[in-house]
């Protein structure tokens, strides 16, 4: 399910109105490619914790959000939380009980010029 929840957040990011209009389809698993177009999202499972009596999982999610300048870095995160912050429903045949934001980090990368937010969010959902 995995692999499953991943396609889902991508393409709940991507039906994102906002944030289609900013980053297009620029949305990666844990990392960018070569020469990448900004702005552009990568994403990725910080930890995988499930509860041990009943099919939930509820594993915790970091998004990067990449650009040349802060404001369009800042816009991507905040169009990221409007997308999933207490969103529940089926996703692509998930049941996402509830998406949890839990942090945000601002950070400048010297070596490529590049504004950089790192926002977490947790993802409850039901393993099927």
């Amino acid at each position: 399910a995995y692999k499953m929840i991943q396609e889902a957040l991508r393409a709940k990011l991507i039906a994102h109105e906002d944030l289609y209009n900013l980053v297009k389809e620029r949305i990666y698993i844990l990392k960018l490619p070569q020469n990448p177009t900004y702005p552009a999202i990568t994403y990725f499972r910080v930890s995988n914790l499930r509860h041990h009596d009943i099919d939930v999982s509820y594993p915790r999610f970091q998004f990067d959000s990449w650009a040349s300048s802060y404001g369009v870095a800042r816009s991507v995160a905040n169009e990221i939380r409007k997308a999933i912050q207490r969103e529940k429903g089926i996703w692509d045949g998930i049941k996402v009980i509830q998406v949890v934001y839990l942090n945000e980090v601002e950070i400048y990368e010297n070596d490529t010029e590049i504004y950089h937010i790192v926002t977490d969010f947790q993802i409850l959902y039901r393993e099927e």
